[in-house]
């Protein structure tokens, strides 16, 4: 071969290299296939479930149905059986799948007693405010360490809050806390030093504490009963009606249903009451009463 023939070869070598481009080596999805998903250093597809072989789980309902059903759920359990061997477990291997959610952040303030309360002694309230629904719930504690198992409770009763907002106070940043956040995948949020402003559940406290002094005072309730005054004033509170929430209830914001009002209708706290006690009959001739003599709270 002359030297032209190969001045010649490596002209066209380079041509064909100059229109030549690394996209041309990356497979073109079909149009029938789901677009890839891209990430760093990787590129996945996402399946397509076969809906037909999924008809068993849903009653063998139109596969139609059951594709809309997908969309209009989740799926993130991270395990789940395969085949037909069920395996021992000690602990949920999903338990944020397991509780509800209630869809908002939370505010969490702790509140101090002046004496220790009728009902158990305690000493602190926990107090626990829903950010867009008001929704108040007051649990008493004897000692600040167990916020924790209030913060358990309030979970188990209202659902699992997206986000819980509270001061940088020791016992509501603690391990164990930290840990009961990660599990059931809830965000946290701490208010600056010496800026409790930040933390919404002290103007909700302020409000419950105005209504709380202002009603032990006018009913002459005795002291040691603080904590029931103030989770009777935080039920009323849930069952009214706020101009900031459409004129709808702080209840029926956070469930969809509408409260029923009639027990608050029917006595204040403080009440005198008489409850019949059953398996007790008056002597004849006798003064004694088969009523008990308390108080409604």
């Amino acid at each position: 071969m002359d030297l032209l023939t190969c001045f010649n070869a490596a002209s066209n070598l380079d041509r064909a290299a100059a229109t030549f481009s690394h996209e041309d080596l990356k497979p073109k999805p079909d149009d029938d296939e789901a677009s890839p998903i891209e990430t760093p250093g990787e590129t996945t597809r996402k399946e397509e479930p076969d809906y037909e072989k999924l008809q068993p789980f849903f009653l063998h309902v139109p596969v139609e149905k059951i594709k809309r059903t997908f969309q209009a759920t989740t799926q993130y359990a991270s395990e789940r059986s395969i085949g037909h061997q069920l395996f021992k477990t000690y602990k949920s291997p999903n338990p944020v799948l397991n509780l509800p959610r209630r869809h908002e952040a939370v505010a969490t303030d702790t509140i101090y007693g002046a004496c220790p309360a009728i009902d158990g002694g305690a000493t602190y309230a926990q107090l626990f405010v829903g950010r867009s629904s008001g929704v108040i719930d007051i649990y008493g504690m004897c000692n600040s360490k167990e916020f924790v198992n209030t913060l358990e409770d309030v979970i188990r009763k209202r659902g699992a809050m997206d986000k819980l907002i509270s001061d940088n106070a020791q016992e509501e940043t603690s391990r164990r806390v930290v840990d009961i956040l990660r599990s059931l995948m809830i965000k946290s949020w701490q208010s600056e030093a010496h800026f409790q402003h930040q933390n919404y559940a002290e103007r909700v406290w302020q409000r419950i504490k105005r209504y709380t002094n202002w009603y032990m005072n006018y009913r002459d309730v005795q002291p040691n009963c603080w904590l029931l005054c103030m989770q009777w004033v935080a039920d009323v509170m849930n069952h009214t009606a706020e101009k900031s929430l459409g004129w709808r209830t702080p209840l029926e914001v956070l469930t969809g249903q509408t409260p029923d009002i009639s027990i608050l209708l029917s006595f204040l706290f403080w009440d005198v009451v008489y409850i019949t006690r059953d398996g007790v009959t008056n002597l004849v001739g006798s003064a004694d009463t088969n009523e008990v003599r308390g108080r409604f709270v």
